[in-house]
């Protein structure tokens, strides 16, 4: 699962780790899988990108991002990841099937 998980990681941008990073820490800390991203605050370019054409999604690798556990199939993190035009938010929902505790081990090393 490591070497998988680490060669997706690497793939990612600055900002999908970043989003990554504060959506795992926020579910730790509230224990809520919902998180909404104040991306017109955190990264405002990004969010004209959104704003100008919400289907777009400059975080697929990011959405893509799969765990697997123990040999069991490949779980996507995240259930969905949708673009709020009027709040410039970014919603993520995280995957109640992903092993969030082993991600934040890899992603924290």
């Amino acid at each position: 699962m490591k070497s998988d998980l680490k060669k997706q990681l690497s793939t990612l941008s600055m900002y999908e780790r970043a989003i990554l990073m504060f959506c795992l820490r926020a579910y730790f800390n509230s224990g809520n899988y919902t998180n909404n991203l104040p991306l017109g605050e955190m990264l405002p370019d990004v969010a004209a990108v959104f704003d100008v054409n919400p289907s777009v999604n400059v975080f697929a690798k990011l959405a893509e991002l799969q765990l697997t556990t123990n040999g069991q199939p490949a779980v996507k993190v995240f259930e969905s990841m949708t673009y709020d035009k009027n709040g410039q938010t970014l919603v993520t929902v995280l995957n109640k099937q992903a092993d969030l505790n082993a991600l934040l081990k890899v992603v924290d090393n």
